[in-house]
This record gives structure tokens, C-alpha cells and sequence, in this order.
């Protein structure tokens, strides 16, 4: 059975199960494991759409793994870009990034078309009110993300 993550938007007290996809973002799936449990301010991706994430300070690249720039709702990515390849964007930064609804596509720090390594899918039984109640967070957020370790 493939490892599990747990998403709870805590102030919402809305859940769901992601599974990892190992065997197609394995360098991707090792960083995020190892350093979970997670727990961060939900940031709405302003450039790309139906996206929200939390920063993660201090997270390496990996390199490319099993890329999108047009992701499904449900799925779940790891953005990274290098420090200075943007004038807005100087410093290094690294996102947890999940859709919570069609028609998202990723864009960097200057609205550039990007891409995530997608790592992880939300299983689709509980995925839809969690999803639901991710789409509150542009209007009545911030809300915190908690992203664990979970049971298969």
C-alpha cells in the first residue's frame, strides 16, 4: 500500500487522505516525508488559479520529477525555483501546493507559466468537501494547513 498524507485545514475542521505517488516523484516523496508533520498559513495562488499552498523555508530542489503545469483538483505538487532567476522573486522558495478546482495552471513569482512535481493525489472519498472547504480560503481565510503522516 503506497504512504498516505493527511490534510486538515484546521480551522475548518476539513480533512482529507493524499496518496504519494512514489513510484513516480520518489525524490519528491523522500523530502516531504521526511520532514513531515507540516504546518503552515494557507497561501491562495494569486497567479495560478483554484491553487492554494503554504511556503516551505528551507526546502531543497530535488530537480524535475513527474512535472505538470496544468493540474487536476486533488492534486498535489512541489514548486521549487532558485534564488534570482526573477527580479520579484530573490530568494529561494519552495511550496506545498494543492488544486482545489478545474482550470488551474501554475505560474511562478511573475506570473511566468511554471511547473510542480506532482506527488501526491487526494483520494477521491472525502476529497470533495475538503475541497469545498478549500475554496473558502480565498475569501475567508488565512486558514492553516496541517499535512501529516498517514495511515494507509
Amino acid at each position: 500500500m503506497p504512504k498516505t498524507l493527511t490534510f486538515h485545514i484546521v480551522e475548518l475542521e476539513a480533512k482529507a487522505v493524499a496518496d504519494l505517488l512514489e513510484d513516480r516523484a520518489p525524490r519528491t516523496c523522500e523530502l516531504i516525508w521526511e520532514r513531515l508533520p507540516l504546518e503552515e498559513r494557507l497561501v491562495h495562488g494569486m497567479y495560478s488559479g483554484p491553487e492554494l499552498f503554504i511556503v516551505l523555508d528551507g526546502f531543497p530542489g530535488v530537480g524535475p520529477e513527474n512535472q505538470v503545469s496544468r493540474p487536476l483538483p486533488g492534486d498535489v505538487g512541489y514548486f521549487h525555483q532558485d534564488p534570482g532567476l526573477y527580479a520579484s522573486s530573490p530568494h529561494e522558495v519552495a511550496e506545498l501546493v494543492y488544486v482545489y478546482d478545474r482550470g488551474a495552471a501554475i505560474k511562478g513569482a511573475e506570473g511566468h507559466d511554471s511547473w510542480v512535481n506532482l506527488f501526491a493525489t487526494l483520494r477521491p472519498e472525502g476529497a470533495e468537501a475538503f475541497l469545498a472547504a478549500s475554496k473558502r480560503a480565498r475569501r475567508e481565510g488565512p486558514f492553516t494547513l496541517r499535512v501529516e503522516a498517514g495511515r494507509p
